[in-house]
């Protein structure tokens, strides 16, 4: 978002198109460090064009602002700026392909401190190596003493207290007390929101660069840019 508020502050404020192309090129290289440390590789990494619609978006806007009309460039701007909305709805795609819960635990063999968690977590296998979830031990290592088990277990043997009297279904179910109805963790809903709706934001913008570009040189009022002016593929401001 920022990046694409420094495209439109410096090609349409400054007219700096070098300064605009310094800022674009490190959140490009960002982007792309950030998505190969944090997602696992394997298959097709659809995901790696998220990051060149910025340059799409940069070259369509210097197409927009360049100092003499040319329908020509007019028509690449245009060009550009649909690869840029469907590379954006691509990449959204894949990101809700990619952080959605896995259906079973991610193959890891148990050690310590090794990243591991049971399958019901929910997880999305795709960040495992960057989640740092370390589950319970399944069973203990020869030489290890569970100090917790051990006081449950005295307590059991002593007195009873009314409050602390729990099922073996009720005890299973605690630790997956902070999961989802379907055992995924309830920050996947507003992951889930927040995709679909960007999705939904980037299809509204393709629509409405296309009713634009239709409606361009008349009087029918702009629906993206500069809001109840006339429609122009300049913007009027």
């Amino acid at each position: 978002c920022w990046a694409y508020l420094q495209i439109g502050y410096l090609l349409q404020e400054v007219r700096a198109p070098f300064a605009c192309a310094i800022v674009i090129l490190p959140m490009f290289v960002l982007q792309n460090v950030i998505l190969t440390l944090d997602i696992m590789p394997g298959g097709l990494s659809i995901h790696r064009l998220g990051p060149f619609g910025l340059w799409f978006a940069y070259f369509g806007a210097i197409c927009e602002y360049v100092r003499w009309y040319s329908p020509q460039v007019q028509a690449i701007g245009f060009v550009l700026v649909y690869c840029a909305y469907a590379i954006h709805i691509v990449y959204t795609l894949q990101l809700f392909r990619l952080c959605r819960p896995a259906e079973e635990a991610p193959a890891i063999a148990e050690s310590p401190g090794a990243a591991w968690w049971p399958g019901e977590w929910g997880l999305p296998s795709a960040f495992q190596h960057a989640l740092w979830v370390v589950a319970p031990p399944k069973e203990l290592e020869p030489g290890l003493t569970d100090i917790t088990a051990e006081l449950r277990a005295e307590q059991s043997n002593g007195p009873k207290v009314a409050s602390s009297q729990h099922s073996e279904s009720e005890k299973r179910a605690d630790v997956h007390r902070a999961l989802g109805k379907q055992g995924e963790s309830p920050a996947w809903f507003g992951v889930k929101v927040g995709l679909i709706s960007l999705v939904i934001a980037w299809i509204f913008l393709t629509f409405g660069f296309t009713i634009e570009i239709m409606n361009q040189g008349t009087s029918h009022p702009s629906l993206l840019s500069a809001p109840g002016l006339a429609n122009n593929a300049r913007d009027p401001r």
